[in-house]
């Protein structure tokens, strides 16, 4: 059972919204559950800002015009 806050953690980080969801279920429950789902929304923020550093330096580095064919 130590494996399961790990995958959620894992899912969260890739998958957001995941994180989130587990936050508003479990965010008012006692013991690990509240742990769990605290740092699961924490992990969530993280892999949003990571996205959008990502993406912002994706769209600047490589200076392609959208819309137009490479």
């Amino acid at each position: 059972m130590r494996a399961v806050p790990w995958l959620v953690y894992i899912l969260s980080f890739f998958v957001p919204i995941f994180g989130f969801i587990t936050f508003w279920v479990f965010g008012g429950k006692e013991g690990e559950l509240n742990i769990v789902a605290k740092r699961s929304l924490i992990i969530s923020f993280i892999g949003v800002v990571l996205l959008v550093i990502l993406a912002a330096v994706g769209l600047t580095m490589f200076d392609i015009p959208w819309g137009l064919p490479i």
